[in-house]
């Protein structure tokens, strides 16, 4: 699969964010997306997501346009998952709901998730009663068990130890190639996957 990004521009308040931005995503590929803060990491995610429409430009995926000039495609159309920031779990839901809430119902995937993020014990526990890298687990959880065509990940190790932190991309890493997913991941810290997967970086400024 593949993701183009074309003359992308947004602004918010007349007030210009992102400016001309042209991408190409492949899938498989661990594609990293840096810079400052103020540089519009997140508000890209969002657009991706179809959470926000751009000012102009195209996003398509396979020849198929998600937003252009005269076509938008709504978020829950978009087939893709999204680890946000603050994790956005649904606090009335358990760790097990919680994932398996845009879930299609494949156990062997649930089973695997559960057991590389270490989240067996947990299933049972509502989002107040995990820690925030528990939280951060399920989360991502939930967006690889929907079975995304795009796997959009905001800063999604801020929470873990360094050792915790190789772990989550190396799960992540997995999947990406084993599902053919093509997946944009926002980070402030350094990543070092040691060569596991194909590694693509990006800077916003």
């Amino acid at each position: 699969m593949n993701l183009i990004i074309e003359s992308l521009n947004f602004s918010y308040k007349n007030e210009k964010v992102l400016k001309d931005l042209d991408f190409n995503f492949d899938s498989g590929v661990l594609n990293l997306i840096s810079g400052n803060s103020g540089s519009g990491k997140t508000t890209f995610l969002n657009l991706l997501a179809g959470l926000e429409k751009p000012s102009s430009g195209s996003i398509i995926l396979d020849d198929i346009i998600l937003s252009g000039d005269n076509q938008f495609i709504e978020p829950e159309k978009r087939e893709i998952g999204f680890v946000f920031q603050d994790f956005s779990l649904f606090p009335h839901l358990n760790a097990r709901q919680n994932i398996e809430f845009a879930g299609k119902g494949n156990n062997d995937l649930f089973n695997k998730l559960i057991n590389k993020l270490s989240i067996s014990e947990h299933l049972s526990k509502y989002p107040h009663e995990l820690s925030g890298g528990q939280q951060q687990r399920v989360s991502i959880g939930r967006a690889i068990y929907s079975e995304p065509k795009i796997l959009l990940i905001d800063e999604p190790i801020s929470n873990q130890d360094k050792n915790n932190k190789i772990e989550i991309i190396e799960i992540v890493s997995e999947f990406i190639e084993q599902k053919d997913i093509i997946c944009i991941l926002v980070s402030h810290d350094e990543i070092d996957i040691k060569g596991k997967i194909e590694t693509r970086s990006y800077v916003l400024s």
